[in-house]
């Protein structure tokens, strides 16, 4: 402790100080010629060693003082009223491990302030233009009330302005207009009330500008309307008992490496964020809106948020990572790096995910993203939108929420996308929305091919899967083996295709191998048909509703083992205009196709039709073998319809039966054996011929010769023929039965 000044050696100055504290009365030094107080003069007045008069209620009181020397008051309880207005001191003030009954430093101006351990009864003041050019040191300080550093200036560029780790303050923390130049440490304070930094501004470009990993706040946390940190803000592992609103806020300048990972690791560095709120805990909403920029990444990865996230309006990620994207999709070459916007990998959130446009129409009110935006393993209680939204990665997977669990709707209206999105292993409790959806440029893989825009294989929808209302994906849509509870519609959409001329394009553009719903509908517009293959191999629908549009597809559509219990066609088609389809699209032969769409025209009562599509699949069937099989089909098809007309063999058999007894009636044959004496007739010689293995005492009795026995021949083969096609035919139709 410093020495104690005799009162003989005080100046007139500091005599009146002494006359004010002994009276508790404002000293205002902004007139005096001699401003200048001796640090120790104030340590010896508040710890005794100036006597007082009897009934003196001391209070030190000071305005506008030039404090020199050592204030110490190390280890020291005063309980004395402590208010220094404008006053600038020479030296910082040591209140390391001191107790006071309240302490306002208003307007003054430290060099530092050592006040580690530091306890106040009532409000910590140091606002309304205090400035600290050095460290302003609360370390494990105490405060009983609030801490008011509203339009106070921190200036330590080179290191931390303001230590306040675990801080503890029963009231709140105001901060407004707070202007910070160096890094503002809270780790691990705990705030009794709400923590307000609305239009602060903190600037330490490439370092951490606001470091409050694990802080607590028991109400809610402001650092909105004008907020600005120049520098990463972390509040890794911070609990937030009400909201956590950074609406409006401008963050940027984050540390610069590690900005980018490998794509193989799929994993964020949180060295580069712009803002780390990994493991933060809201009980409220969380609020990322209304004009929030964060000029590099978001992360939020493992945060529990209590009510709602809102991204409306918000601004994510650096816009320098997209010329480079934008080159390298155009070159088909694949990036190896990945930049990302938002990190919310195992996020929780109790309401709404909301970064859809908050006006209908105004898309400037949605989210905008420049990278990839995360939702791996991601838990939303409520809905999903982001609608109208711009998610911008070219490239790459703009969106990636594998084995994202949302219980209400994912809406995806409309939203603008330039890379891909990935939903594999998603689970969406009520509908899928990406009615109007623009997916463009989507993600390369190592070799240059396109993946998919739109992927979300082994997904599992409770309701609704709508690709329709202007849907365009030029990478296509994967949603292989997925299950949607009612339906999927792609009616009007638009799949595959390039961006510009040169940029690559799927083969491939609908994989729907599996897929499990109760509707399907197929209906593509005819003048933009599928650019690329449509993949229905085993797919499973109760109903189909397809189109032209569909069957024009330019990689042909796949249907092996593709099941369906009705199927139409808007508008409605003829079964022969079906069978043309399916021609157009299997140049080779399946038999499963035409067995499906006739047991589906059997089950609805069309009998006909099922007919007809039996006789198309053995018509290609006998079309593809070698020549004697085409010929003997061509024998089954126009004697008895391979077995579906088997009325075709009587008609046959009647017009030879004609031409045997026109022939025999007019040619009288001459006995075989003269001992015998037969009765001529015709009819019977006829019908004798022509049945096979039955003998009616006719054919052998007469001798043919000449053209008769010509004629005899060829009924006894058309006969043989026609019993075996019928035999085939009845087997065929049994097998059926």
């Amino acid at each position: 402790m410093t020495a104690r000044i005799p009162p003989a050696q005080l100046t007139e100055t500091e005599r009146e100080v002494w006359a004010a504290f002994a009276g508790g009365t404002v000293l205002d030094l902004s007139a005096h010629d001699d401003r200048r107080v001796r640090g120790e003069v104030l340590t010896g007045l508040l710890l005794g060693a100036y006597p007082l008069d009897d009934g003196a209620m001391p209070a030190l009181r000071l305005d506008n003082a030039h404090v020199t020397g050592e204030w110490e008051l190390e280890g020291r309880e005063v309980g004395h009223v402590l208010s220094l207005h404008g006053c600038a001191f020479e030296r910082p003030p040591d209140l390391r491990m001191a107790r006071l009954v309240t302490l306002s430093l208003r307007g003054c101006a430290l060099p530092g302030l050592r006040a580690r351990n530091l306890r106040v009864g009532s409000d910590l003041r140091l606002e309304l233009g205090f400035h600290c050019t050095g460290v302003l040191d609360l370390t494990d300080a105490t405060v009983e009330g609030t801490l008011r550093l509203s339009g106070a200036t921190l200036t330590h560029p080179e290191g931390v302005a303001l230590r306040a780790e675990r801080l503890r303050v029963t009231g709140s923390v105001q901060a407004i207009a707070l202007q910070v130049a160096g890094e503002l440490l809270f780790t691990g304070a705990d705030i009794g009330g709400g923590a307000h930094f609305s239009d602060a501004e903190l600037r330490n470009p490439g370092r951490v500008a606001l470091e409050a990993s694990g802080l607590v706040v028991t109400d809610s946390l402001f650092c909105d309307n004008g907020f600005d940190a120049t520098g990463s803000v972390r509040f890794a592992g911070a609990r937030i008992g009400g909201d956590a609103v950074f609406s409006g806020a401008l963050l940027s300048e984050a540390p610069s490496r590690d900005k980018h990972v490998l794509v193989l690791t799929g994993d964020a560095d949180a060295d580069g964020y712009v803002l780390d709120a990994d493991r933060l805990r809201v009980d409220g909403d969380l609020r990322l809106d209304a004009g929030f920029t964060a000029a590099g990444t978001v992360g939020l990865r493992g945060a529990r948020i209590g009510g709602h996230l809102l991204l409306s309006g918000a601004v994510l990620g650096s816009r320098g990572v997209l010329p480079g994207l934008e080159a390298a999709f155009a070159s088909g070459t694949p990036v190896t790096t990945v930049p990302f916007a938002l990190v919310a990998d195992g996020i929780e959130v109790g309401g709404d995910v909301e970064a859809r446009d908050r006006v209908r129409g105004r898309a400037g009110d949605a989210l905008r993203a420049h990278g990839q935006v995360r939702f791996v393993d991601g838990v939303v209680h409520g809905s999903a939108s982001f609608s109208r939204a711009r998610l911008r990665a070219p490239g790459l997977d703009a969106l990636f929420a594998d084995r994202l669990r949302v219980a209400g709707t994912l809406f995806l209206r409309h939203i603008r996308v330039s890379g891909s999105v990935r939903l594999q292993n998603a689970h969406i409790g009520s509908s899928l929305d990406c009615s109007g959806a623009h997916l463009i440029k989507p993600r390369l893989r190592p070799d240059g091919t396109v993946k998919p825009s739109l992927d979300a294989r082994v997904a599992t929808i409770g309701k609704d899967l709508l690709c329709s209302r202007g849907f365009r994906a030029l990478g296509g849509v994967r949603i292989r083996l997925s299950e949607v509870g009612k339906r999927v519609t792609f009616q009007g959409a638009r799949l595959g295709g390039r961006t510009k001329p040169g940029h690559p394009v799927p083969t491939r553009v609908l994989q729907a191998y599996g897929l499990i719903a109760q509707e399907l509908v197929l209906l593509f517009d005819e003048r933009h048909p599928p650019a690329g293959s449509v993949a229905l191999t085993r797919a499973t629908a109760a109903s189909v509703t397809d189109g032209p549009g569909l069957w024009a597809a330019r990689g042909g559509v796949e249907l092996e083992d593709f099941t369906y219990s009705a199927i139409r066609a808007d508008p409605e088609v003829t079964v022969r205009t079906r069978l043309r389809w399916l021609r157009q699209v299997q140049p080779d032969f399946a038999p499963g196709p035409y067995e499906r769409l006739a047991a589906v025209y059997a089950e609805g009562g069309e009998e006909e039709m099922a007919q007809v599509v039996q006789l198309e699949r053995q018509r290609r069937r006998y079309s593809e073998l070698h020549v004697a099989g085409r010929i003997w089909g061509k024998l089954q098809e126009w004697t008895v319809g391979f077995g579906y007309r088997p009325w075709l063999a009587i008609v046959w058999l009647a017009l030879f039966w004609l031409v045997g007894l026109v022939w025999f009636a007019t040619h009288r044959m001459v006995r075989l054996n003269s001992d015998t004496d037969p009765v001529w007739n015709p009819p019977l010689l006829a019908t004798d011929l022509l049945l096979p293995i039955i003998d009616l005492g006719q054919d052998n009795m007469w001798r043919m010769a000449g053209v008769s026995q010509w004629i005899a021949g060829t009924l006894i083969a058309v006969g043989w023929i026609l019993a075996t096609t019928v035999a085939a035919g009845a087997t065929r139709v049994l097998k059926r039965g």
